[in-house]
């Protein structure tokens, strides 16, 4: 191309900005800001490339069109493209500077070629990488320079994502204190404690670690969360510094201390594996881990490692459940593998905890948790520098999870490990799991067998093995079930036989009691140090509805109790999709991806074929449906949409991708193309969903796109087109249409007066020559996940740009970058223009202080009874939403007095507050780095009345705006008198009269203050010294309500 065309998108939701840029494993840029914008940036020799972008849910996805592939196959995990999953990691730029992946598949064999900086997970055939982010990795791991094939040898990319950490009356609630007047303390059992570290100092774990090693990010193995010295001292601490209060359930067992979390409770995959790894080499015979993450379906890698080191070194994995806002979701990873002996709370009272996770798990329907521990409030050792919790007396804190309820069984499983030196780890997990007294009221998939309990468990005699039955899911429609039957095997561990009563209580998903299970004999007699059978079978066929059916074996022997839970499922009603694609014979097709979004649970499945037949099996229910046609060397693609598809029934049905075309739009004055945007979003009950392409380059033609159908008449619809165009004289043409299908034989020609032309005065900076400008369309009415077209400009300096009128809005965004940062981004509102007009706008001028821009964003608002901030505290002179990175801020709510609550962040928060109406006090500080020269301290307080209210209702804030009259580079002359404009704007980001206004002036920096004159309530009268060289302003204003701001700014312009 002759110039420099646009090389950068951002998606535009409201006008929250904060950008937080992350490369991909392909080496391709995205931004990401708070609204969920983002900008989209070319890895190094792939300007021509096309990129997917979808929004899911709270989810972003943007997918390089090489990667399609591997993702619709399962070859290369959709997380790595998930932008919003990925900062939530930290795997952003400012973090990180490589991409960490879990690559599995002979070894590792796949790899070899990379960095050395891999670590080995032989557990599973992996190696843990650090993926250089100028897509070296991509290249090496993968073939092809169009659509990407794995390399010979992998099996499998996954992003190496974050896991978390999710007893004074315990001890004697689970029955503790029997084993220890058996003597039984866990002495010679070596139990491993993969958590954030084991502060051994502690009184009450002094002298019980045995061996510790580091595997997490943090510089050394000192536990500065307090996570893993709290958990361990459950486990086995001794109660030491508080007289034997607090004392551990297995104070005598040995230590091993692996610290797999950083100093924030956070570890990666590959960071927990190897320590898995390592605790099974130093000859655990316990390992504990108070962590987890979101399952999926089939092994993930951490599964994985849990499967194949019990199987190698008969050790048993006590997992927590995992945590969450409600027991309805499912058991956490990796805690769902099959062979953990997995861990869900209960409180004082043996009821279920409210944040516990069940079963069935994902996918195969197990039942999980195996059984449930105190988990509520539980008081153990506290970290002298752990950050975790406040303490609750000298050294010891109160935790709430499942991360206090695992080592309550650890700590049992190594008690009954010294009384069983000969048990194996499953028969150690069965013996708990068996012995559990369950809670009445509650399922086999809430509470496995129910709470442990050492007396039972010392006296096990007889095991089941396995300890649950898990029986699977059974496919809707329900005609053609068949019953499911699975053997329980009871073994005898004592030198008598023993006769068994068999009984079998079961529940339906609504609760009910129910026959859908049965047993072949109710009677059985196990041979001393024999075994014996019996078949459970299940048969839900006749039960009321679809779901989770469980029940309990209970096989009694005088006063032995054996309790095996067992679950089978009924599929939700599903059906099968089959589409057959039919070629378009003008344009090539190597592969095919048919992409289901669901719009009644937030999902992405994906089918993919070379073939042109893709199936695939779906629940009932509404969806987006995208069917998608590529070539192997990306050359060509084609997208079919359809808006909604409801899926009652099996349904086959064929796409015909000579229905699509591509679009065609002819700018003025042989202005070159540098990247568009084709796009829908879909609206269902205020959920938005959307897709879209951005393609890169100077040609339109490589995308063909079409709809199939018309949308649900319960979902809102609209597609856009939007080109972004450059001519020899640098002048940027933004060409957009908001359409009410999406295009097919599109074509317009657009001239010089269908345009208008704005002038954008970009004011300097201090920290950055350049900066990139950005024009975001929106539709005359409403706000859309539309993409803005950037260009970069010079600091400062005015550009031209051109852009379309018809039923359309432009906001116009400035973005500066550091060396590696965003460090200032500001957001206008979204404004109509006429054709064959000229407008002047200002952007990055002072004086920058708070704003309530105008707009779709709601800067402060109640919801019910909480309140939420957002405050653009850098907002510019013109208006413009400005956001910058501060190096310290706070935002606090008072009612009355009294401190509500208070965050460590500039202008935001997120507060709980009583229903009843009272006298709120809003503060609000915030400094950024000196190197910005203005505005370098701002301040505000704000105070109200609010009350509940139903729906969301904004804050009654207002905001002083400054507008002196000043030069080019925000600076006003010294030795003479301004008049300085004082506007009050109110919380819809109106101009208002203030019923009172006074302004304070300071030539030191704030220092020392003086009173300003001011005129008619509006305008301050300064005299500004002859020897001063800044302006610092101070405000105060109430409304006609009686509502007040006072706000500061230190350093608000120069004076010269």
């Amino acid at each position: 191309m002759a110039s420099a065309a646009p090389r950068q998108s951002d998606s535009h939701d409201a006008a929250r900005p904060n950008g937080t840029t992350v490369t991909l494993v392909t080496g391709d840029q995205v931004t990401l800001h708070a609204d969920q914008r983002i900008s989209v940036t070319p890895g190094s020799d792939r300007d021509d490339m096309t990129f997917s972008r979808s929004k899911v849910g709270d989810h972003v996805y943007v997918i390089p069109g090489d990667a399609r592939q591997l993702v619709a196959t399962g070859h290369l995990d959709r997380r790595l493209f998930d932008v919003t999953t990925l900062v939530e990691f930290g795997y952003d730029d400012a973090h990180t500077d490589s991409v960490p992946l879990i690559v599995t598949g002979a070894d590792g064999a796949g790899a070899p070629r990379l960095a050395g900086n891999s670590r080995p997970l032989p557990s599973i055939d992996g190696v843990a990488l650090a993926a250089a982010k100028n897509g070296a990795t991509w290249e090496a791991l993968t073939d092809g320079v169009g659509v990407r094939t794995a390399t010979r040898g992998v099996n499998r990319i996954w992003l190496d994502g974050k896991r978390e950490a999710v007893l004074d009356r315990s001890a004697a609630q689970i029955g503790a204190p029997a084993a220890w007047e058996a003597g039984l303390t866990g002495e010679g059992v070596r139990v491993a404690v993969l958590d954030t570290g084991v502060d051994q100092t502690h009184p009450d774990l002094a002298g019980q670690e045995v061996a510790e090693q580091n595997f997490s990010a943090s510089p050394d193995a000192v536990d500065n969360y307090g996570h893993g010295t709290h958990v361990a001292s459950i486990l086995a601490g001794t109660g030491a510094k508080a007289g034997g209060k607090y004392r551990g359930i297995a104070s005598g067992a040995d230590i091993l201390d692996g610290k797999v979390l950083d100093d924030y409770g956070f570890g990666s995959d590959s960071e927990i594996i190897a320590g898995m790894e390592w605790a099974a080499a130093q000859d655990a015979d316990i390992i504990s881990m108070s962590l987890g993450g979101a399952d999926t379906p089939g092994l993930d890698p951490m599964e994985q490692a849990v499967e194949t080191l019990t199987a190698e070194h008969d050790v048993l994995f006590v997992i927590a459940a995992g945590n969450g806002f409600s027991n309805d979701e499912p058991v956490a990873s990796p805690g769902s593998a099959p062979s953990a002996l997995t861990v869900g709370a209960v409180d004082r009272d043996d009821s279920l905890a409210p944040f516990s996770l069940t079963g069935p798990t994902v996918g195969d329907g197990a039942v999980k948790p195996d059984l449930t521990a105190p988990g509520v409030e539980i008081v153990a050792a506290l970290h002298s520098a752990g950050t975790i919790a406040p303490p609750v007396e000298d050294g010891y804190t109160a935790l709430s999870g499942t991360s206090m309820a695992t080592p309550h069984v650890a700590g049992v499983a190594a008690m009954i490990a010294q009384q069983h030196p000969d048990w194996t780890a499953q028969q150690l997990k069965a013996a708990l799991a068996g012995s559990a007294t369950p809670t009445d009221g509650l399922t086999a998939f809430q509470q496995g067998s129910g709470r442990v309990d050492v007396p039972r468990a010392m006296t096990a005699s007889v095991v089941a093995e396995p300890s649950s039955v898990s029986l699977g899911v059974q496919t809707w429609p329900r005609e053609d079930d068949q019953p499911v039957t699975r053997p329980v095997t009871y073994r005898n561990l004592g030198d008598a036989d023993v006769t068994l009563a068999l009984t079998l209580e079961a529940t339906d998903p609504n609760g009910d009691p129910t026959d859908a299970f049965s047993l072949s004999v109710d009677q059985l007699t196990v041979p001393a140090g024999g075994t014996a059978s019996v078949e459970v079978t299940g048969d839900p066929r006749t039960g009321p509805a679809d779901g989770a059916y469980s029940g309990t074996i209970v096989a009694t022997a005088g006063d032995s109790v054996t309790r095996t839970p067992v679950g089978i499922s009924r599929e939700e009603e599903s059906y099968d999709l089959t589409v057959t694609f039919r070629d378009d014979p003008a344009v090539a097709a190597d592969a095919y991806v048919v992409s289901a979004m669901g719009l009644d649970e937030f999902s992405i499945i994906d089918g993919f074929s070379e073939d042109g037949t893709v199936t695939m099996r779906l629940p009932k229910g509404r969806y987006l449906m995208e069917y998608l046609s590529f070539t192997n060397d990306n050359s060509n693609s084609t997208q079919l949409i359809q808006p909604g598809l409801l899926l009652d029934r099996n349904q086959a049905f064929e796409v015909d991708l000579a229905s699509a075309s591509p679009v065609d739009v002819t700018p003025p004055g042989g202005a070159e193309l540098g990247i568009a945007e084709i796009a829908y979003q879909v609206d269902n009950d205020g959920q938005a969903f959307g897709s879209g392409f951005l393609i890169f380059g100077d040609e339109l033609d490589g995308v063909r796109f079409g709809q199939l159908g018309d949308p649900l008449p319960e979902l809102a619809f609209d597609a856009w087109v939007h080109t972004g165009w450059q001519d020899a004289q640098n002048e940027l043409y933004s060409l957009a249409w908001f359409l009410d299908r999406y295009p097919t034989d599109f074509t317009k020609v657009v001239g010089p007066d269908d345009v208008a032309t704005l002038r954008v005065d970009i004011g300097p900076s201090a920290q950055a020559p350049s900066g990139s400008l950005f024009r975001s369309p929106q539709p005359a009415s409403g706000s859309l996940w539309t993409a803005a077209l950037g260009q970069d400009v010079s600091l400062p300096g005015v550009s031209t740009l051109h852009v379309t009128t018809e039923d359309i809005r432009w906001a116009t965004s400035l973005w500066i970058f550091g060396e590696t940062d965003l460090v200032a981004s500001y957001d206008g509102s979204p404004l109509p223009y006429d054709s064959g007009r000229t407008y002047d706008q200002r952007i990055n001028h002072p004086v920058f202080g708070p704003g309530l821009p105008a707009g779709d964003y709601q800067w402060a608002y109640r919801g019910a009874d909480e309140i939420s901030v957002d405050l653009p505290l850098f907002t510019d002179g013109a208006g413009n939403a400005g956001f910058t990175p501060t190096e310290s801020g706070s935002t606090k709510l008072y009612l009355g007095d009294e401190l509500v609550g208070e965050t460590p962040l500039a202008g935001r928060g997120f507060f709980s507050v009583p229903a009843q109406a009272g006298d709120y006090r809003l503060t609000t500080e915030a400094t950024r780095s000196a190197d910005y020269g203005l505005s370098t301290s701002v301040g505000a307080e704000w105070t109200f009345r609010s009350s509940h209210v139903d729906g969301e209702e904004p804050l009654p804030l207002n905001v002083v705006r400054f507008q002196p009259k000043l030069d080019a580079d925000g600076s006003a002359p010294a030795g003479r008198a301004a008049l300085v404009p004082v506007r009050m704007q109110n919380e819809l980001g109106a101009l208002e009269y203030p019923k009172a206004l006074t302004v304070d002036v300071s030539y030191d920096e704030g220092k020392t203050w003086r009173k300003a004159a001011v005129l008619v309530r509006q305008v301050a009268v300064l005299e500004h010294p002859a020897g001063a060289s800044s302006v610092s302003l101070r405000a105060s204003a109430t409304d006609q309500d009686g509502n007040t701001v006072t706000q500061t700014v230190i350093r608000a312009y120069t004076l010269k």
